[in-house]
This record gives structure tokens, sequence and C-alpha cells, in this order.
């Protein structure tokens, strides 16, 4: 069984139709290949666009007519391809799959506190506070030392403490340093990373330093494996489609992450149909490569339960609790 906490496949099928559906596709992502690959909870970030990333036949959509284009794109999606949502952590007890809702980029509430009871409403698990832009909430991952040192925003306060209120899990991928610690501090419930690798393996702003692995462990947090090739081995991948995500190097990063801050913190987040290059785990009914790799590593199949899907399973179930 696993839980992946992170892909994009909703946005690449909102952005490309012609891709497929999540029934069947050419993406990383759909009904067959998590069903082959023993998935009980799949994560589907919502992710909206900004600036010179958004389509050019979406440029005149707001973020939040984008991200509610997106959940209608979920619904039709997951009822077509018949995935069930998860809307609590008792819905994945029974072994099945389901698709789990997510956000990424805090933009796309607009500034507008109150929208995180609709994003309640809606099923929505994990909330994102940004992407790679700073927005009305806080400040993203960066190469400027000065802009990773800030903190949240006011609003980004009030959005990890309503975050809290409603039982929705503050995710600090894509975070500045500044904002981490500041989740941390205001968070009622876990906060987790949903695709974030290690800094000290990968020197790149986008992984997470030692404290911030050791505070999510604290915390009761986690960080989902990233196999993006850029926060594996090099950060030149990012503009490099040939750029290779190797499985020695996803094991440098567990390996690293389990020995600083336990194996309490070890989770997935491929990231699929939001990462390019050559994937030498292309898929999900491939994650098992992984798996094996790990187990060669010597990590017991205890600890490797724990990350497919023990983890993530008590963050949802301690987020329903706070």
């Amino acid at each position: 069984m696993l839980i992946d906490l992170h892909c994009d496949t909703i946005y690449s099928l909102w952005n490309d139709p012609e891709k497929g559906s999540l029934l069947s596709s050419s993406l990383s992502v759909d009904r067959k290949k998590l069903i082959d690959g023993g998935v009980l909870g799949q994560c589907f970030a919502l992710f909206v666009p900004m600036h010179e990333h958004v389509p050019e036949k979406h440029i005149e959509k707001t973020p939040w007519e984008i991200l509610e284009e997106l959940h209608d794109i979920f619904i039709r999606e997951t009822a077509a391809a018949g995935i069930p949502q998860m809307r609590k952590a008792a819905d994945l007890e029974n072994g099945s799959l389901h698709a789990i809702l997510t956000t990424e980029e805090g933009a796309s509430i607009e500034g507008d506190i109150s929208r995180l009871s609709t994003l309640r409403d809606w099923g929505v698990k994990i909330f994102g506070l940004t992407w790679n832009y700073e927005n009305e909430l806080g400040y993203p991952n960066s190469s400027d030392p000065m802009v990773m040192a800030e903190g949240l925003k006011e609003k980004g306060i009030e959005a990890v403490e309503e975050c809290g209120r409603l039982g929705i899990i503050v995710d600090v991928s894509h975070l500045s340093d500044g904002g981490f610690m500041d989740a941390v501090r205001f968070a009622h419930g876990p906060v987790i990373a949903t695709h974030s690798d290690a800094r000290a393996v990968t020197d790149v702003s986008r992984n997470l330093a030692d404290e911030e692995l050791r505070l999510l462990a604290d915390r009761g947090g986690v960080t989902g494996l990233n196999l993006c090739p850029a926060f594996l081995h090099d950060e030149k991948a990012l503009s490099e489609d040939d750029a290779e995500s190797n499985i020695s190097d996803m094991v440098r990063h567990v390996m690293h992450i389990y020995r600083t801050a336990g194996e309490d913190v070890l989770a997935i987040g491929t990231d699929f149909d939001g990462i390019y290059g050559r994937l030498e785990i292309p898929s999900s009914d491939k994650l098992f490569l992984l798996r094996d790799a790990l187990g060669k590593e010597g990590i017991p199949e205890s600890v490797l339960d724990k990350m497919w899907y023990g983890n993530a399973l008590r963050v949802f179930r301690d987020a329903e609790r706070s």
C-alpha cells in the first residue's frame, strides 16, 4: 500500500486535455497505474499557476477562478475513473484506492481567509502556502538569503491558524525558511512538506535543512520524497528536459532523512506530472523499485511500511483530532 502526498495530474489535464483522462492517459498517474502500484491514497494538488506560468488561454482568469476550474476537473475526472474522494482518514482503512484533494499556491484564495472554509467543504486536506512567488501569505524558497529569511505575512499566520481550526494540514513545500519556522510556530496541528528532499544532500533552496526535518518530526509531520531531478542531484536540471531522476539519488536522500530525523518523518511525494526528464521511476506502478532499493540498504520492512503509507495516514488522523 502507498500514499503519495503530491502529484500535478489535475493541472496537466486542465492545461492539456489531449493527454487523456484520469481513467487512462500518457501521464505518470492514472487509474490503472495507481491500482497496479498498490496506491491507497493519491493526493491530487490543485496547482494554480501564477504570473508568466499562466497558460495563454487562461490568462484572463483570476487565481480563484482557476482554482474552481481545477476543482471541477478533479470532481469530473475522479468520478469518471471510479476513484472515490477521501473525506476522512477512515476511508482508507478498507484498502481501496481513494483520491485526496490538496492545493498548491496560497495565492489561489487571493488573500481571503474565509475561502479556506470553502476548501474545507470541498474536502481539501492539505493547503500549500506558496509556490515559487511571493503572495499575500508569505515568501517562497529562494537563492536570495534575504527572501529565504522572510517569515509569513499577517495573512499567512491567519491562514495557518484557520487551517488548524478547520482540520486542514499546512504544507510548507516551496516556502521560505522563515515562513517554515512561522508555520511550525503558529500551526495547531501537524505541518508537512508534501514534496521536498534533503538540502544537506542536494543544496537547493527547495529542499529542507536538517533543522527543518527535525522540527517536522518533532511536530508529528512528514516530508514526501520528491522525484524531481533538480532536487535529487542538481538544480541545473530544472532547465534540462533530459535530466535524470535516479533511484540511487532517491536512496541517498531517504537514508539521510532517516538518519537525521527518524523513521516517523518519512513519506512519499512524487511530484508526478509536475516533473520532467528521464525518470527511472516514471509512474506510480514503478515505485516498488525504490522500495526494493531501500530494502537492500537495510531499511526494515516496518519502516518502509511507515514511509509508504503509515506516517501519512497518521498525519491525516492527527489533523482530524487537532
